[in-house]
């Protein structure tokens, strides 16, 4: 792989959909310091790969960048251990550790199996000392009283004349009895212990992130047999009905890692948590709240890691230069200033001002290119507004919904007359139909959904509209909703846990206009020309004919 490719990969952020399958996948190139130290890091045990690749499990989208964070999240929390590894060097771990941490893996190993004690895997044989040298053996048993030759006889008669399981019991005693035995036999029996046990030692290691020396991970292995012997005899009684408590797992003891001292509060600040805080004690409305978290998640999985401390102007810069790279779809400058950077550059605002960030990193990180020469103006022109006015009489050659064909018609024309957007429009209710003086009014409240200021407000109902019969309208709706399909009684419309039907049928309409009338519509061009237009020209019903 090319230095160029690899720095590709290490900038590479978000879900990687597989060319073949579509599955979604998290990839990251392992950074280059870790990459560089990987042969150091093998001999703590751990295996270092070009790239990390885990599968998402989904094609779509939504949640697979949710646990795109979440991944990139352990990723990141796992390579600091590694670098904690590396600087601090292997965790030294004392004889109670040692045995708490296989204790812990025997006593796991057989809650995991006791419900279903015969579908155990039998343990792994014993493997063969038959090259064995011989002479320092002879040499031990020559310098040995008579006592201790009848001894060491008697232990390995009882040795060879054992079951399998047994033997493990019998050879850990007839290593504690004769040591120097151990010593003879220690090469080979370190490397039958490791064949034996060392993925029981590498699932313990793993569950309780412990890097060690080689020559305490045979001690683990050691242990492990100890205590892989206890959980096996467990088994045994299991299978035989007996689910009593094994004596000697009870009193083993449990794996404690060595304290650390604690960070200082206010050493982590999870750019995250700051949002929530900002969300919980300022007057952001929540709709910001969604679209921040949104475009912080962006760059949270850009990273890897969520620690605002952490954050440099080298790292903000680094994003927006992807963003700029980014072809699918191609950003414009005021997009990438205005939401992707904005985004981070007040939610680190609020770090400096409530938790003593030192500073903003995104602080004049900024998308400088000029802005593409516009092609058309940002609004209708006033013949496209009356083409659509004059369109709503013809409806739609859709099978629509009786709200979605009321949409068709009154939306435009209310935007025309109101300047509304055209959500706040689709979710009116009957209900919040007033009259002050005799002027009938609209009022635009977030409690029928959402308003973009967060509050309410009273709009005033045109004389044309009024003769075009939306007060009619009204008044055979009802209390209910005039362009979606009603929800249940006492369903709360600020906090729906999905989209609002308001924007569904917002949606209609914009389809109807580009699919039926064949305009693409312009940004804002509902609210800003549509207006003025109308008053231009006015498109009357046809005789006889009354709106929907």
């Amino acid at each position: 792989m090319s230095r160029f490719t690899a720095r590709k990969r290490w900038l590479m952020a978000g879900p990687w959909a597989h060319p073949k399958t579509g599955i979604l996948y998290y990839r990251k190139a392992t950074p280059p310091d870790l990459w560089a130290a990987r042969d150091r890091l093998k001999e703590f045990g751990i295996k270092v790969t070009r790239e990390v690749h885990r599968s998402l499990g989904t094609k779509d989208q939504r949640p697979a960048e949710q646990l795109y964070l979440k991944f990139a999240s352990e990723q990141e929390t796992k390579w600091q251990r590694w670098r904690d590894v590396l600087r601090q060097g292997p965790q030294p771990l004392d004889n109670k550790q040692i045995n708490g941490l296989a204790a812990d893996h025997a006593r796991a190993f057989l809650a995991q199996h006791e419900d279903d004690p015969f579908e155990v895997s039998p343990p792994l044989p014993i493997p063969s000392l038959d090259d064995l040298d011989e002479a320092p053996l002879q040499k031990m048993v020559s310098g040995m009283s008579t006592e201790q030759l009848e001894s060491l006889k008697a232990n390995l008669k009882a040795h060879l004349k054992a079951t399998p399981a047994q033997r493990r019991v019998l050879g850990v005693q007839l290593l504690r009895q004769h040591p120097e035995y151990a010593s003879i036999i220690g090469v080979d029996f370190a490397t039958a212990l490791e064949a034996i046990h060392g993925a029981d030692t590498d699932a313990a290691m793993k569950t309780r992130s412990v890097h060690t020396d080689p020559a305490t991970r045979r001690l683990v292995n050691f242990a492990m047999a100890n205590h892989m012997v206890n959980a096996r005899r467990g088994i045994e009684a299991r299978q035989g009905g007996d689910y009593g408590p094994i004596e000697a797992l009870d009193r083993a003891p449990s794996f404690a890692a060595t304290s650390s001292p604690a960070p200082a509060q206010g050493d982590y600040l999870s750019l995250t948590e700051l949002l929530n805080h900002k969300a919980r004690t300022t007057s952001i409305r929540p709709k910001t709240v969604s679209t921040t978290r949104s475009y912080l998640g962006k760059f949270i999985a850009f990273l890897g890691h969520d620690d605002a401390a952490r954050v440099t102007k080298s790292d903000v810069r680094r994003w927006r230069d992807s963003l700029m790279e980014q072809t699918a779809p191609t950003l414009l400058p005021k997009t990438i200033d205005d939401s992707y950077i904005s985004a981070v550059k007040s939610v680190l605002a609020h770090g400096v001002k409530e938790f003593d960030l030192p500073s903003n990193a995104a602080s004049n990180i900024r998308d400088t290119r000029p802005s593409p020469a516009p092609m058309r103006s940002k609004g209708w022109s006033e013949a496209e507004a009356v083409q659509i006015l004059k369109a709503t009489f013809d409806g739609s050659s859709k099978a629509l919904s009786t709200p979605h064909k009321r949409a068709l018609f009154w939306v435009p024309w209310i935007l025309a007359y109101t300047g509304l957007r055209a959500s706040e429009v689709t979710q009116f209710r009957g209900r919040h139909l007033s009259k002050e003086g005799g002027v009938p009014h609209l009022i635009i409240t977030p409690l029928d959904g959402n308003t973009k200021s967060g509050k309410a407000w009273a709009v005033g109902i045109h004389q044309h509209l009024i003769e075009m019969g939306f007060l009619d309208l009204i008044t055979q709706v009802g209390d209910g909703p005039l362009f979606y399909e009603p929800y249940e009684d006492d369903t709360d419309l600020t906090k729906l846990d999905g989209r609002h039907r308001a924007k569904d049928a917002a949606e209609r309409v914009s389809e109807w206009v580009r699919e039926e009338v064949g305009l693409v519509a312009p940004p804002r061009a509902a609210q800003s020309c549509l207006a003025s237009s109308v008053h231009h020209e006015k498109p009357r019903l046809p005789n006889g004919q009354g709106s929907p």
